[in-house]
């Protein structure tokens, strides 16, 4: 750990994933979750989630 208490960076790989929160007005917000890594990777999925079935990270522990 460093002098801050935060793990080394190693610890935190850069994200390959965003998440945009998609809101209307007659139905619950939609939160989208999708990869930003290379053309090349084999990464392809989406995950989508309405709101109320989803929960925080610290909930989920």
């Amino acid at each position: 750990m460093t002098a801050t208490g935060s793990p080394p960076a190693a610890e935190h790989p850069a994200p390959e994933c965003l998440a945009v929160v998609e809101t209307t007005d007659s139905e619950p917000d939609l939160c989208t979750i999708y990869s930003i890594a290379s053309e090349d990777s084999l990464v392809t999925a989406w995950i989508s989630a309405r709101e109320g079935s989803y929960c925080s990270l610290e909930n989920a522990r």
